[in-house]
């Protein structure tokens, strides 16, 4: 009958020295923290934009495509075809360069907002491990006074090793997250993401960009098959390579029919994406805000005696969940947007021209 009266006993020094294990493992991320340059999100976009490896080597490659052109311009001896394929590889480059500048921001704006999410989790699981600790120290006294039973202070003993369990694991992902940022804007060091902006609101697009790279590379093949079909439709060219140029165009003009269909899927499904992204970060809002109002009337309460300090500290967890969903509607709306631009070849961030 004593036997379970002693777990607590027990359980309890394991418990302690979990937190004190805990509290070591974090005190060097804590430190990284503290040494963390805070960066907004038009700053990172900035940077990835200007010294990201993406746009840097797109760049590259069309300062050379450039190049390449001017001097088979100036070359009189240039034929037709070989002009067609450095013009071609000229808007080509200059187009991919557009994208990379897509998939930069898509890439700072993902990284960061990961890096902010992990933020906001840590802030959260912070007062949940505070809830928890304090949910133990009630079953603690329940038991002493016979009100409550071993076993429900072995479960909440259990609730929060694994509240610190998850807590130690955010932690040590801010400094992943960090790391990610780090990369992809193309400037070492330990960031900190400040709350990103409100996002604009999703803009109907249905058309792609005539700029865009793959939907560009099969125009361009269906241009110089229609070329080659020009080329040899003459009285001094065999009739089999007319045919074989012909057959070539039907082919490059059903790729590319086939490629517009599959990049329409996707920028609907995007765009789709993208809606319902603003729609649920709405919703998150306004669960906010009647969590606030909540939180306030029950410190009304607790002030006037009618709850308990263990109440109050409930509702301000159940406010701080409805921060961090909040939180997490506007990271997916944020990606949503980026995800979109790539889409589409259109930024709809707002961010790409900062």
């Amino acid at each position: 009958m004593n036997e379970p009266l002693r777990r607590p006993l027990l359980t309890r020094p394991r418990s302690m020295l979990l937190s004190a294990l805990l509290g070591v493992a974090l005190l060097p991320i804590a430190q990284a923290q503290a040494a963390a340059t805070t960066l907004t999100l038009p700053q990172a976009v900035t940077s990835a934009l200007t010294a990201g490896a993406t746009v840097r080597d797109a760049q590259a490659g069309a300062v050379s495509a450039a190049s390449t052109l001017k001097a088979v311009q100036a070359d009189p001896s240039t034929l037709a075809a070989a002009l067609l394929t450095a013009q071609q590889a000229n808007t080509l480059a200059q187009a991919n360069l557009s994208q990379a500048r897509l998939t930069a921001v898509q890439n700072a704006v993902n990284a960061y907002t990961s890096l902010y999410q992990t933020q906001a989790q840590i802030d959260q699981q912070k007062l949940q491990v505070q809830v928890d600790e304090k949910n133990l120290q009630v079953a603690q006294v329940k038991l002493s006074t016979k009100n409550g039973t071993a076993l429900d202070v072995e479960n909440a003993q259990n609730t929060l090793a694994s509240s610190r369990q998850a807590l130690a694991s955010a932690q040590a992902q801010i400094v992943v997250n960090s790391q990610k940022l780090a990369n992809v804007i193309g400037k070492p060091g330990s960031y900190s993401a400040a709350t990103p902006p409100t996002p604009p609101k999703v803009r109907l697009n249905t058309t792609l960009s005539t700029n865009y790279p793959t939907l560009l590379q099969d125009q361009q093949a269906v241009d110089a098959a229609a070329l080659a079909v020009k080329l040899a439709n003459n009285e001094f060219t065999a009739r089999v390579t007319l045919d074989q140029a012909k057959t070539k165009l039907a082919s490059a003009q059903s790729d590319l029919s086939t490629l517009q269909k599959t990049l329409n899927t996707t920028l609907a499904t995007a765009q789709s994406s993208a809606e319902a992204a603003q729609a649920s970060y709405q919703t998150a809002i306004q669960a906010e805000a009647n969590a606030q109002a909540t939180y306030k009337q029950d410190n009304v309460r607790y002030t006037s005696g009618t709850i308990s300090a263990v109440q109050l500290l409930q509702s301000q967890l159940a406010l701080k969940k409805a921060q961090y969903a909040r939180a997490q509607a506007l990271v997916s709306l944020w990606q949503a947007l980026a995800a979109l631009g790539s889409a589409s070849g259109q930024d709809q961030t707002g961010l790409a021209a900062q």
